[in-house]
């Protein structure tokens, strides 16, 4: 059995029998046409990509299969390839210096057969088993519960398997495994830029926490980090914010604490709430504390790795991570999400933001938005691109495993899904990457001359995009808050996934066209585009935005949508008062024992929530016209109300219904496209109508015309916004399987 010395040194000696030759290349994001773009060798290049998975089979480059789906890429065009490396398969346990021939080789297997080649490279911060157990001070522990896991004896086996458990993994807080973990990667890159296969190098993407996504260890069912590397960073955390004990007894409103003897609070504390779902700033500010020093955390770990390979690299670099999830973070944003976004997006040191597309799966499947798990345009406000990692597991379970039977492996329930995930993104001008996981699941999730032609169609035309000024489209604004949950209960409630999930999809089908972005955008963008501006989860709110909101968004004949509670926290104390000041409208607490249902008259719609939404409210303003009750009472929850510059449509149960936010908006004088549920996106003059049951459709244009389509069921429309004139060919046919 070969060593994993002989097997690095024989994969060293083939490196030199490559014939490929590339000259070093750079890499940049800067802006053209309107938008952030990859800029290859200071060519405007679209960011449209093919990576390989991290899993068991897939993940090597110079490995059968995987070459094989590099080379089909390749082949319709692609320059823009991602591979992963682990810092932990190289560190040496005998504290000697790194041996990068693993990563030469990864590097290389894509120049194989992909000679002209850009990649990005994913390099996993993790530190080794062996360093974890010798480090035990410096470890991730739980507050519910002991270190749950065993390490298998050795590949083959995923790297990320058990880290949604409570995993023995170094904590992001420990700057031992930081600094240790940077000096490796500093060494990587030294090596590298040495190399040949260096100089295709153009971008590094440091990963780590859960999938290296920056997701805490164990963060989905588990509750990190009460370990002593955390514990210090809390002290030191809260030494730099209140400076002396007396202030931090204050703030805590104890004299039980001192910044010496401050510890993590444990489930219990985290728990807790005073107003229903969400946390009383003053009386639970030492869970708010260190919910923002965990935070903290984790961004430092992101900032330090990125200025670190920027600054190590000897030519222009792209850097960039996963963060800035919004949707479906499974209820636990506070734990394992990204809430300190706007820091990361004035970042010097990082370029792109990514995320998978959202894994809710009403958006996820066929006829869904397949929505990102990010607010990408404020991304592109502070000249970040935003990449959507298309990784959508509906598509796998129906791919035979067989690798010449390509008629039975195609799907016409995926081929829809595949073009929709892929040209919404390149549509709002952001990139895509395709996440093929390979043997776990198949030969290639993409490997099918159907879908490979409509990759093909869909990079011809984007490319032909990108030399068009960037143009929204968009009439409506969708404001997203990520602070808001920092006083959230961080589990399930009935609003949790409501809000940031549901209904925001219904939303999406309504046959409009939004825009996205953070409240601290607010003062970024053009709000003269926007006839309607949808507060969707704005529960806590800063002066300075409350101030913007009054004087700057509540103006020139706008429709203001409150969608729950809309800043009835500020930072400092919560209450109704907060929010009725902001939107001048008069609420009333009420007592509710029994899961409400929302009932609109207009359109009738109903919609019941899972439990209780607790805080309980209702609308008291005689000045306001009732658009929906709790069901069987009179109880107002979404009112609408005129002022002289501005109408607000307030609401104290989260707005739901596709047909009744398109009636909505249409009051607002938003442009409705397509009066059917179907998603229905337009940008740059280009139209994406996505449909499962398909059937004739009026479809109204901007300029006046009305185009009568008849839909295909499970397809996917791409027009000429202004024309009407088809864009893409949709590749389904009905093909019978071969038994």
């Amino acid at each position: 059995m070969m060593t994993k010395k002989c097997w690095l040194l024989a994969a060293g000696m083939l490196l030199c029998t490559f014939s490929w030759a590339t000259t070093p290349k750079s890499g940049e994001i800067k802006p053209y046409m309107g938008r952030p773009t990859i800029h290859i060798n200071g060519v405007p290049t679209l960011p449209d990509m093919y990576g390989l998975t991290h899993a068991t089979g897939g993940r090597w480059s110079w490995e059968e299969v995987p070459q094989h789906n590099i080379r089909n890429f390749y082949e319709i065009g692609f320059r823009l390839f991602y591979v992963d490396v682990w810092l932990s398969d190289m560190w040496p346990q005998d504290g000697g210096p790194l041996d990068i021939t693993l990563a030469r080789r990864q590097l290389a297997g894509v120049l194989e057969v992909a000679p002209e080649a850009a990649i990005i490279l994913r390099i996993h911060t993790d530190a080794p088993y062996w360093w974890n157990e010798a480090n035990r001070d410096e470890c991730t522990e739980y507050a519910d519960g002991p270190i749950q896991e065993h390490y298998l004896p050795g590949p083959p086996h995923n790297n990320e398997d058990f880290s949604i458990m409570r995993s023995l993994r170094a904590s992001l807080a420990s700057q031992k495994w930081k600094h240790e973990a940077g000096q490796r990667m500093k060494q990587l890159l030294e090596g590298l830029a040495q190399t040949e296969e260096g100089n295709a190098l153009v971008g590094v993407h440091p990963a780590g926490g859960i999938y290296g996504e920056w997701h805490y260890w164990g963060f989905v069912d588990h509750d990190p980090d009460t370990g002593k590397a955390m514990t210090r960073y809390f002290r030191q955390w809260l030494q730099k914010k209140y400076g002396s004990d007396k202030k931090l007894q204050q703030a805590w409103g104890s004299d039980q604490w001192a910044i010496e003897t401050a510890t993590v609070p444990g489930v219990e504390e985290r728990e807790a709430t005073q107003y229903g779902q969400f946390k009383d700033p003053q009386r639970e500010r030492r869970v708010i504390d260190y919910i923002e020093a965990q935070q903290e955390a984790v961004v430092e770990d992101i900032e330090y790795f990125c200025q670190l390979a920027k600054e190590t690299w000897p030519r222009p670099l792209i850097t960039g991570a996963f963060y800035g999830y919004l949707h479906m973070t499974f209820n636990r944003q506070t734990v394992g999400g990204h809430l300190l976004v706007e820091r990361i997006l004035d970042c010097p040191y990082i370029d792109y933001l990514a995320a998978p597309q959202t894994y809710y799966k009403p958006s996820r499947r066929l006829g869904g938005s397949g929505m990102p798990r990010g607010i990408v345009e404020s991304a592109a406000l502070h000249g970040k691109l935003w990449f959507d990692e298309m990784d959508n597991g509906e598509l796998a379970r129906r791919v035979c495993h067989d690798a010449v039977r390509y008629v039975e492996r195609y799907d016409r329930d995926y081929a829809p899904v595949l073009r929709r995930s892929v040209v919404l993104p390149l549509m709002r001008g952001t990139g895509v990457w395709y996440y093929d996981f390979g043997l776990r699941e198949s030969i290639g999730w993409f490997d099918d001359p159907v879908y490979l032609q409509s990759i093909r169609d869909e990079k011809e035309l984007f490319e032909r995009q990108m030399n068009r000024e960037f143009r929204s489209e968009a009439d409506v604004l969708y404001i997203w808050n990520q602070e808001s949950y920092y006083y959230l209960l961080p589990k399930g409630t009935p609003i949790s996934s409501n809000v940031v999930d549901h209904s925001i999809e219904e939303a999406l089908r309504s046959g409009t066209v939004g825009d996205h972005i953070y409240d601290f955008d607010l003062e970024r963008v053009n709000l003269d585009q926007y006839k309607a501006v949808v507060f969707m989860n704005d529960y806590a709110l800063n002066d300075r935005i409350r101030k913007f909101i009054r004087e700057k968004v509540a103006k020139n004949g706008r429709t203001i949508i409150y969608n729950y509670l809309t800043g009835v926290i500020d930072g400092r104390r919560y209450g109704l008062e907060l929010s009725e000041k902001l939107a001048g409208i008069t609420l009333k607490p009420v007592s509710e024992t029994q899961a409400q249902t929302l009932y609109f008259h207009q359109p009738s719609y109903e919609f019941t929530f899972k439990g209780v939404v607790d805080p309980s409210v209702v609308i008291d303003d005689p000045q306001a016209e009732t658009l929906a009750t709790i069901k069987g009472t009179d109880k107002v929850v979404v009112a609408r109300k005129q002022f002289s510059d501005h109408t607000v449509v307030y609401a104290t149960l989260p707005i739901n219904g596709t047909d009744v936010f398109r009636e909505l908006f249409r009051q607002a004088g938003c442009h409705v496209y397509n009066n059917h549920n179907d998603f229905t996106y337009v940008n740059t003059g280009v139209m994406l109508i996505h449909t499962a049951d398909g059937g004739p459709r009026e479809i109204f244009l901007k300029n006046g015309k009305t185009l009568r389509l008849n839909l295909p069921p499970k397809s996917n429309t791409v027009l000429d916004a202004s024309t009407g004139e088809p864009l893409l060919e949709e590749h389904i046919k009905e093909i019978p399987s071969i038994r």
